[in-house]
């Protein structure tokens, strides 16, 4: 017998490490001299950045830097001051079987932080992060397409794959003097955020230009006796250039936007009053790259003269069926706490969680706020806020992620008006199991025997059920497919009823 098989190698991604790393923050610092004591703490947050890693061996060692950041107020209870403290890290974790062309992803998120003032200048802090660590690897399988011989019939399908592209990462810094437009010069600064939006992604033929916004908020104090704060807002365009190999204008490209380091400083304009803010903020764009792919698949096959052996492989192609980033908006009105705020001296937030659910967005933010009472007294709250967004094209497999890119509020007697700007990036995928036929030999030293006793006989009499597979039955009983569905006049090959077949016998 000769056997024809076309071959196809298709390459697949799997993830070969998925862990992360739990580090401890244990510290206590005093406050800088030129800051005045503390009453009372009012938030500690943590935000640990992985800006670097290195390869050795099984071994990657990411290294990064995790900020701690202490709002409290002084001994007036009136004014907002800040400091921040920064600590470096190495996180090493063991991956078998690396290889160099496995694709390194590192993340570092806060589990909890705990703060505590053990003197007018000393604070004690607690907490905990991870870092996690995916390494993803292509894998070539060799399947076959299709396979052709006298007798011989086989059954397959169509898959459509998605393999990995290439990746870039870049690092960039900008610097600008900004200026402040409030009538009162700045004393000094409580808080800032900084936040990356991407709004354009062009690639061409080995490269990926990147368009976006640096947007940077700064709440500033402009009376540190009464604690007066003002904020400024600036939006600064930025470009970048990524060099990605293979990358083409039918690859899928998802791009993403990551605040390293934020520094913002006060300086004087020619008058000598203090409305410049000297910012430097270092940013890392990362690109993936994704390559579609589609390709015949034989999932069985049998022979009617010779009995065939099959090897087999199970694989799992994931396809990718939309990328998209999009900004969505979110409002919501908040309760304020009992006490009477009068003033709100700042709004922020964070995602918690999201995810899509049934066609829509579904998610938790925390909004945090500093109020001012009746008395003048300032506190410190902060609230969850469900969120459900409509979402098109949304699909229950997507992969979300959310950054909040600005809270704008206004106060409205008892109540707050929220409107908080989401940068949403969704990639949608769908994935199906597949029995792959890898190889396949027919034993030509042992043919099929006919049925005993039924030599003389064309066909035979059997009796099959609803919802019986014409396939299988033509499979066990060594038949043609295409005779057994044309002696018994038949054109679906799934039956709907119990049914008396005839079998055209070898």
């Amino acid at each position: 017998m000769e056997l024809q098989a076309t071959m196809r190698r298709i390459g697949l991604t799997q993830t070969i490490f998925d862990d992360f790393d739990e580090r401890p923050v244990d510290c206590d610092f005093m406050l800088p001299d030129f800051l005045p004591d503390m009453a009372a703490v009012l938030k500690c947050t943590m935000k640990p950045v992985v800006q670097s890693h290195q390869i050795s061996g099984d071994r990657v060692m990411a290294d990064g830097t995790v900020y701690l950041n202490v709002l409290y107020l002084d001994e007036g209870r009136k004014c907002v001051r800040s400091f921040e403290n920064a600590q470096s890290f190495t996180s090493v974790f063991t991956v078998k079987d690396l290889s160099a062309g496995d694709r390194i992803t590192l993340s570092a998120k806060p589990n909890y932080v705990n703060c505590r003032a053990t003197s007018p200048r000393r604070v004690d802090i607690h907490g905990a992060f991870s870092v996690k660590l995916v390494v993803t690897s292509r894998v070539d399988t060799e399947v076959i397409e299709t396979a052709e011989a006298r007798d011989l019939y086989t059954k397959g399908c169509k898959i459509a794959y998605t393999a990995d592209g290439g990746s870039a990462e870049k690092s960039f810094t900008i610097n600008e003097v900004l200026e402040l437009e409030s009538e009162l010069p700045a004393e000094m600064i409580v808080r800032n955020e900084a936040h990356i939006s991407i709004s354009d992604c062009k690639q061409l033929p080995g490269k990926a230009v990147v368009k976006g916004d640096l947007l940077l908020k700064t709440v500033y104090a402009t009376d540190t006796v009464a604690g007066t704060l003002c904020q400024a807002k600036h939006s600064i365009p930025f470009s970048q250039i990524l060099d990605v190999e293979g990358l083409s204008e039918e690859t899928l490209c998802e791009c993403h936007g990551e605040i390293v380091s934020c520094d913002v400083r006060l300086s004087q304009n020619p008058n000598g009053e203090s409305r410049l803010l000297s910012i430097s903020v270092k940013s890392v764009l990362s690109l993936q790259c994704f390559v579609q792919g589609a390709c015949e698949l034989l999932t069985d096959a049998f022979h009617t003269v010779y009995p065939l052996t099959l090897t087999t492989q199970r694989i799992m192609p994931s396809c990718i069926t939309n990328l998209s980033r999009e900004i969505v908006t979110v409002q919501q009105s908040l309760s304020l706490p009992d006490g009477g705020i009068t003033e709100i001296l700042d709004v922020w937030s964070e995602v918690v969680s999201v995810s899509c659910q049934d066609g829509t967005l579904e998610g938790q933010l925390l909004v945090q706020l500093i109020g001012r009472d009746a008395n003048g007294m300032v506190s410190y709250y902060e609230r969850p806020l469900d969120m459900t967004v409509p979402i098109a094209d949304a699909c229950d497999q997507a992969a979300v992620s959310a950054d909040v890119l600005e809270t704008e509020y206004t106060l409205a007697g008892d109540r707050l008006e929220l409107r908080i700007r989401l940068q949403l990036c969704r990639r949608t995928s769908v994935a199906e199991s597949h029995l792959a036929i890898t190889a396949l030999q027919a034993d030509e030293s042992t043919p099929h025997p006919c049925t005993q006793g039924m030599e003389n006989c064309q066909v035979k009499v059997c009796f099959a059920a609803a919802g019986d597979s014409l396939w299988e039955i033509a499979k066990a009983e060594h038949a043609s497919p295409i005779a057994l569905m044309k002696e018994n006049n038949l054109s679906e090959e799934i039956l709907s009823d119990r049914t008396m077949l005839l079998i055209p016998l070898c």
